[in-house]
């Protein structure tokens, strides 16, 4: 709930001599002070409102890369629609998990190969990393979210919100 303070005098709480009813189903707001006016219209406000999908209306993405362990490689055959369902390039992708893992590699074509073996519940962490750091808003917690770079920053910047924070160059 949200904390409302009414720092008005008595005089210009709101009254109402005469009842305004406009529907059936709305109640008639008569000598009611500034907080429960706030009250009254802020339930009136969530009686109205449509009911939300369960989960809060959170959207997620299911994230299943498929491995394939050579002698001493790990190619994740699925690489490119990993990176289309988290919305960035593939590149930006592949670099964060280079770096992160420490083993060099290439992206050829659809499939990234990695020199030297990574177990699905490491690429799995990484991955979450990665959402966590690169495509989710920290604000909102949505996931339509682009990065901008400007000059040498480079920003995490939210279309549901409008929110801009800072992310590292890889």
């Amino acid at each position: 709930m949200i904390p409302f303070r009414d720092d008005r005098d008595d005089k210009e709480r709101l009254s109402l001599s005469e009842p305004n009813i406009t529907t059936e189903n709305e109640m008639a707001l008569v000598e009611l002070t500034g907080r429960e006016a706030y009250q009254m219209l802020l339930e009136r406000l969530y009686s109205q409102l449509k009911v939300r999908a369960s989960g809060g209306g959170e959207r997620q993405i299911a994230l299943r890369p498929v491995l394939l362990h050579d002698q001493r490689r790990t190619v994740i055959t699925n690489f490119k629609q990993l990176a289309e369902a988290l919305g960035r390039e593939p590149e930006h992708l592949a670099r964060f998990l280079f770096k992160e893992t420490g083993k060099p590699g290439t992206l050829e074509g659809e499939r990234l190969v990695i020199n030297g073996p990574i177990g699905e519940q490491e690429l799995g962490r990484l991955l979450q990393l990665y959402f966590k750091e690169f495509v989710k808003c920290p604000v909102c917690g949505g996931i339509d979210t682009q990065i901008v770079a400007e000059k040498r920053f480079r920003f995490l910047v939210c279309e549901a919100c409008g929110a801009r924070n800072p992310v590292r160059k890889i």
